[in-house]
């Protein structure tokens, strides 16, 4: 029996084992998701936007009556009026005062309401801003993460060439050791094996920096370098979504992307605070009521007069209410409002400025985009071809080789051809991938895999 405990508790020791649970692989999505929630930048974009929500509040709360409660207590000594009988005292004697005012601005020249109005344009510009941010984010990591399928391919080519010339090089020593190969040569084969192993090693050494790098695009913090993988499957130039126009992607990336809705708000913010300030030239209406009683020591009941006037009753004889309209006309107050109408001309000037900028530096970055597909197609088609007659001519010197009619040269020469012919055809797939993958990401179709 004890030693079915002691079997048991080790089966659980390497069941819950780190070693022997299934590394967690990384999708693209998962990439995308876990990068926005944790990103530094879009949680400051978001305290900002809290910032303008703020703003908002507060102005909507402006059209509201205030409501403020006032007190004073006064030691007095010396000569004092005595407001009961107009009369003058000369003696130490205390007194207080409380109340209550409210008041409530009925017109304004609409300037509350175009602050409203400009304050809540503010804020959904905000909010745009933190989707623009995380759109940016998704494009980095949509890119470090095709730049690691990439790099991954060019290891496996790095890998295979290295096999197949290992290979030659026992087939040389064999040779060799029968002598129907001179010593020079086999050094030949062997030095390019020491080339590709070495090629093999940087291959390494890149796709190591490219997850490193896509980690930092993620602000992955908590995790090893030698625990992070991503889904590796392969991708053919099928994978790659149909190249749109570049009118086509402009027409609907005006209409979803956040940068773009972003300016727009910006701008009407900017129209409505104009309007505001330039209601504050017209006459303002408000309205203004207010509660006050008093208490004084040397008051005297006007009823018993001789005896004592408490002050709760004081309190209640003295109470009165007022109700005041006030009609404020601004004539001239220092160049004030004439500033503030002259900034938001200003500010209005660069919104609009801001807006027509941003549509053009996102029409540049479609038109460049669409431009580097189309390069990126047309290489793959060239390489395409390029792969498959340097494969061609080098099994023909690989065979020519084997029989000693060609240098351990000219095979390593063609070699090397293929090799390079083999990674600029992956090279140019993933780039078409990634540009036809931007372009209906702007268009507003979600990058996917």
């Amino acid at each position: 029996m004890r030693r079915i405990w002691i079997l048991s508790g080790v089966l659980c020791l390497l069941i819950n084992s780190p070693v022997l649970q299934a590394q967690k692989v990384w999708t693209l999505e998962e990439c995308i998701s876990y990068a926005h929630d944790n990103n530094l930048q879009v949680k400051r974009q978001a305290l900002q936007a809290r910032t303008a929500e703020h703003n908002y509040d507060y102005a909507r709360a402006q059209t509201l009556p205030t409501a403020n409660a006032f007190g004073n207590y006064r030691f007095n000594k010396g000569r004092a009026p005595n407001f009961d009988d107009y009369t003058y005292v000369n003696r130490s004697f205390e007194d207080a005062n409380v109340g209550v005012e409210s008041r409530l601005d009925i017109f304004s020249g609409l300037y509350n309401l175009n602050n409203i109005r400009s304050s809540k344009l503010s804020l959904l510009s905000q909010l745009e801003d933190i989707e623009d941010l995380k759109n940016d984010i998704t494009m980095k990591i949509a890119g470090g993460y095709l730049q690691i399928l990439l790099n991954e391919e060019l290891l496996k080519v790095a890998i295979e060439q290295l096999d197949i010339t290992h290979q030659q090089v026992e087939k040389n020593e064999k040779l060799v050791e029968v002598g129907n190969m001179s010593r020079g040569e086999l050094f030949e084969i062997l030095a390019q094996e020491a080339v590709e192993k070495a090629n093999v090693t940087k291959a390494r050494n890149t796709l190591s920096i490219s997850y490193l790098t896509l980690m930092q695009y993620m602000d992955l913090e908590n995790e090893k370098l030698t625990d992070f993988k991503v889904d590796t499957s392969d991708l053919t130039i099928e994978d790659a979504n149909p190249l749109r126009w570049v009118d086509s992607v402009y027409t609907d990336a005006l209409r979803v992307l956040p940068m773009v809705r972003s300016a727009e708000y910006n701008l009407q913010s900017m129209e409505k605070g104009l309007s505001a300030n330039q209601g504050l030239r017209s006459p303002s209406l408000s309205v203004r009521y207010l509660y006050y009683t008093l208490w004084s020591q040397i008051s005297s009941d006007p009823l018993r007069p001789g005896e004592p006037y408490i002050w709760q009753d004081q309190l209640r004889d003295k109470g009165y209410q007022q109700l005041t309209f006030s009609l404020d006309i601004p004539i001239f107050n220092r160049m004030q409002i004439q500033n503030r109408i002259s900034n938001s001309k200003v500010n209005l000037l660069d919104a609009r400025v801001n807006l027509d900028q941003t549509k053009q530096t996102l029409y540049k970055s479609i038109q460049q985009a669409y431009a580097d597909a189309v390069s990126a197609i047309e290489d793959y088609e060239s390489n395409g071809e390029t792969v498959y007659s340097m494969q061609e001519a080098f099994n023909y010197t690989e065979e020519r080789f084997n029989v000693g009619t060609v240098s351990s040269v000219d095979y390593n020469i063609a070699k090397n051809n293929l090799t390079k012919a083999q990674s600029d055809l992956a090279q140019a797939k993933y780039l078409y991938i990634f540009y036809t993958k931007i372009l209906d990401f702007w268009a507003g179709i979600p990058i996917t895999l």
